[in-house]
């Protein structure tokens, strides 16, 4: 029975993660911010074999101390470090150019986007790799996004969510370069996108205003421009479940690689 760590388990995918591992057999141990709430949770849906483990992503020390808490639960060991925590800036409905008369907001939400995204990946990996280590499988699945691709970008014109799309792209690059030191380790480091999931996070345009939803719009017309078979975000449940197909086919040899949750770089959706 493997053993997997979340980080960012509370809501979104990362909880739907907690339920498609556990019934699969696994045991999760689960970070959050608000341990309260997410245990609340847990109890109420009848989750079996879940820990929960206060973490913070952009506190390398946060993430030390739970990783040695994860230790005494798992004789020392942990198979699957997903991180799934991240920074999602309420700047997505704005392009580049948006943030001409306003530069200092722009460099506010990307450093806490990088501190997140970027540096939050690196400390957490960082503090478990020595249960990694000591793991059958030792894979770290990083949840991205499929805008971060440079084509995908090209093709779609994607020209929101600067700050967050960028600091994705540079946690994909963070998750190479263990693959490039740990590749005689055995280690599978992946980045993952998710494709577009119906979170309440991404179906909720309350704080944009009318023009930025505008630009959300536009964005999904040239994505079904795109992928004219594509019906709409996915549900939680159905992107873990292409998300996990994509790590459980992997092999080493792919570690460092950026995928789609179909498993390959050209859908993104």
């Amino acid at each position: 029975m493997s053993t997997t760590v979340i980080i960012g388990a509370s809501r979104g995918i990362g909880y739907q993660f907690i339920q498609t591992l556990t019934a699969e057999g696994a045991t999760v141990i689960a970070t959050a911010r608000n341990t309260t709430d997410l245990e609340s949770k847990i109890r109420t849906d009848n989750i079996l074999n879940t820990h929960v483990i206060e973490a913070d992503l952009t506190s390398s020390t946060s993430l030390s101390t739970a990783a040695k808490s994860t230790s005494s639960l798992t004789n020392g060991q942990i198979d699957h470090l997903i991180i799934n925590g991240a920074y999602l800036s309420p700047t997505g409905g704005k392009n580049p150019t948006d943030f001409t008369s306003n530069p200092a907001f722009f460099l506010e939400e990307l450093n806490k986007s990088n501190e997140a995204n970027i540096a939050g990946p690196l400390f957490a990996i960082n503090a478990f790799l020595p249960l990694l280590r000591a793991g059958k499988e030792k894979r770290v699945t990083y949840i991205s996004s499929g805008a971060a691709d440079l084509s995908e970008t090209l093709e779609t014109r994607i020209a929101n969510s600067v700050p967050y799309i960028v600091s994705k792209a540079g946690g994909n690059i963070v998750i190479a370069k263990f693959a490039a030191e740990l590749k005689d380790e055995g280690f599978t480091f992946l980045s993952i996108a998710p494709g577009a999931v119906a979170t309440e996070t991404l179906m909720d345009m309350s704080i944009y205003t009318e023009e930025e939803k505008a630009k959300f719009q536009l964005m999904f017309v040239r994505m079904m421009e795109k992928y004219p078979e594509w019906k709409g975000p996915v549900s939680p449940e159905e992107s873990v479940k292409r998300i996990l197909n994509v790590v459980k086919n992997s092999k080493v040899e792919q570690s460092g690689q950026f995928l789609s949750y179909w498993g390959n770089t050209e859908q993104w959706l």
